[in-house]
């Protein structure tokens, strides 16, 4: 080596140096944890699930709680892991955001150092709080080794690709955990459920129903909800669309359905190989819970491609079989398939979907964002409905049926609402402060023009919420049935009560009206976890 560098010219000579001297340079970076920045991404550390979920929570925090789950969902990295890491990442995010108003109490009581109020928190600053959070998840709420649960959210840390944490705050983020390892328990125990609640839901929620019952709703969304599939029956053995697939056609068809639907149950609960996979559940509702541990993709379980089964909530299924029920049974005359219905504000699809599905002859589906019906219109396609379906994006206070499609027989009105029915699923509703008198005056616009501008006389208007608040249900119907003229409509309304026995499993949920109120941990078996609902039905009697 010496007697090569002595035969280098200068100029020379001076080259050899600099580049062994950058090299010598860069591992030594690489020993002191520096990075490279031309270091290929296989050369870079890799994300793990704890740093997936700690980075989507903080992306949520600097967007203003934008739903961490779905941030979670589009990161590349979180696509880049297995099944079963995918899984855990997504438990350790809704954990902690379910829990946040109890974590963070926790957290607050180890923390030495106050905030530094009106000021603008560094990124840094809020990767260590994101991560404290997940960490205090793990520690309070999850059956996680305690070792795990604080080394590898700590060292979650340094894995950010843009952010570089200090190792003051490295450090502090660990004795924080470690606190609340040893202590964190006794201060837990002072908090309750509806601490994850923002104070004005509480208060209402605790004014409707009471205390005890307020902690029955609050408890159920703290569990992880269970996954529904609707079936699809207008879909034949050949995957082709049935165009006589009305429900009420004959019992050689009721019987079809039924087979069907245990079809598809079995077939779920045969789909993995293993043997240990929990068997589906048919509900007497006709929807069919998926076994809580079957995971993975939605789009890669089984008989999606074919369009046999769409995801959605048991409770949502239910102002579609309300309007079913009353038009199959109410127009004897005329069967479904020749009736012209609407669903007013349709995406993503769900209960359009049924109405399809049960074979009503003409369906409109009116949405308002251009976005949403293209998704809606995809779910259509794939469940090979768009030839029977007209999607219109529109305003559905301003919608007006196509006269070449016949009266409208019936309407559903899912309004926009709170929801905060569905607190399991969208845990960030639940602390989020919201303008319920604004979402109020367009539940009452559309309830309005769907009674007086767009349904016949004899015609049946369902409407519904995901909401628990009964500003935006009970109220609303009240003072459609109770106001006319001005900005009340002008039209008759009466409401067709729901019978016991009429949707199999709800008749507890029926209240002194003949309307339906879901309320979330009060059902027994798979129905004590569905969505909190509202759902009315009315006829109209006259103009």
């Amino acid at each position: 080596m010496k007697d090569y560098v002595a035969c280098l010219p200068t100029h020379r000579l001076l080259i050899f140096i600099a580049v062994f001297c950058f090299v010598i340079l860069d591992q030594c970076n690489g020993l002191s944890g520096k990075t490279n920045l031309n270091a290929t991404p296989e050369a870079s550390r890799q994300i793990t699930h704890r740093a997936s979920a700690i980075f989507a929570l903080m992306e949520s925090m600097k967007r203003k709680n934008k739903f961490a789950i779905r941030v979670l969902e589009q990161d590349p990295s979180f696509l880049d892991l297995d099944q079963k890491d995918r899984a855990f990442a997504r438990l350790l995010l809704s954990t902690a955001e379910r829990r946040l108003g109890q974590i963070d109490i926790v957290i607050e009581s180890f923390q030495r150092k106050e905030k530094k109020k009106n000021s603008k928190p560094r990124l840094s600053e809020i990767l260590v709080e994101a991560a404290l959070r997940i960490g205090a998840a793990q520690l309070l709420f999850m059956d996680v080794p305690k070792y795990a649960a604080i080394y590898e959210t700590v060292e979650s840390l340094r894995l950010h690709p843009k952010i570089k944490v200090p190792k003051s705050q490295i450090s502090f983020a660990n004795a924080v955990l470690r606190n609340i390892d040893r202590e964190g328990i006794p201060v837990l125990k002072t908090t309750s459920s509806i601490n994850n609640l923002d104070l004005w839901l509480a208060k209402q929620w605790v004014k409707q129903y009471g205390k005890d019952t307020t902690e029955t709703i609050v408890e159920a969304a703290m569990s992880q909800s269970p996954v529904f599939i609707t079936v699809n029956h207008a879909i034949q053995d050949d995957g082709e669309y049935d165009d006589d697939s009305s429900m009420a056609n004959s019992a050689i068809y009721q019987d079809r359905v039924i087979e069907r639907l245990e079809q598809i149950r079995d077939i779920f609960s045969a789909s993995d190989d293993k043997g240990d996979l929990l068997p589906a559940e048919l509900l007497p509702v006709g929807s069919i819970r998926i076994p809580d541990n079957l995971g993975g993709v939605v789009s890669k379980w089984p008989l999606y491609d074919e369009g046999a089964w769409w995801v959605q909530d048991v409770s949502a299924t239910l102002p579609a079989i309300a309007l079913f029920n009353s038009l199959s049974s109410k127009h004897e005359e005329q069967h479904v398939q020749d009736m012209h219905v609407v669903d007013l504000c349709s995406a993503p699809g769900g209960k359009t979907a049924q109405l399809c599905s049960m074979g009503f002859g003409s369906v409109d589906a009116i949405e308002l964002s251009a976005k949403r019906s293209r998704s809606l219109r995809q779910n259509l396609k794939r469940l090979g409905m768009e030839e029977i379906c007209n999607v219109v994006v529109e305003d559905g206070r301003e919608y007006e049926p196509d006269a070449m499609s016949g009266p409208v027989r019936g309407i559903l009105v899912d309004a926009p609402c709170s929801a905060t029915g569905v607190g399991s699923r969208r845990p960030d509703v639940l602390r989020k402060s919201i303008d319920i008198t604004e979402l109020s005056a367009i539940q009452r616009e559309l309830l309005v023009h769907a009674a007086d501008n767009i349904l016949e006389v004899g015609g049946v208007l369902v409407y519904a919420t995901c909401s628990l608040l009964k500003q935006e249900g009970e109220d609303q119907i009240n003072w459609l049935l109770s106001e006319v003229g001005s900005n009340a409509s002008n039209a008759q309304l009466e409401t067709i009560p729901f019978a016991p026995g009429e949707i199999p499993g709800f008749d507890d949920c029926i209240d002194e009206n003949g309307w339906l109120r879901v309320i979330p941990g009060v059902l027994p078996g798979s129905l004590k976890f569905c969505d909190g609902f509202f759902v009315a039905r009315l006829v109209k009697v006259s103009k």
